[in-house]
């Protein structure tokens, strides 16, 4: 996903000590925590969400083509031609 090696990450630590300083190091990685959960279970559920939109879409295509394929073998089944070229002497 990110393209983060060890030194960048020691950097952000480093950084991260400077500015809120040790004492609010333990508040400052469970609320960022926290919130990434959060991002992380918002975005599984818009994706949940997205994927049985498109399951549900396609089952209504698939029902559209098997109620149309019915009707249209119904009319090639009711033409005169296909009656009278099984059998010729059958009426």
């Amino acid at each position: 996903m990110f393209d983060i090696g060890f030194w960048e990450i020691i950097v952000v630590l480093v950084i991260l000590l400077l500015v809120v300083g040790p004492e609010r190091i333990p508040i400052v990685v469970r609320t960022t925590a926290l919130w990434v959960r959060k991002i992380r279970r918002l975005i599984s559920q818009i994706k949940q969400e997205v994927e049985q939109e498109l399951r549900t879409e396609e089952l209504q295509q698939s029902l559209r083509k098997n109620i149309d394929l019915p009707d249209s073998n119904e009319t090639n089944n009711s033409s005169p031609t296909s009656k009278s070229a099984g059998n010729p002497h059958k009426k």
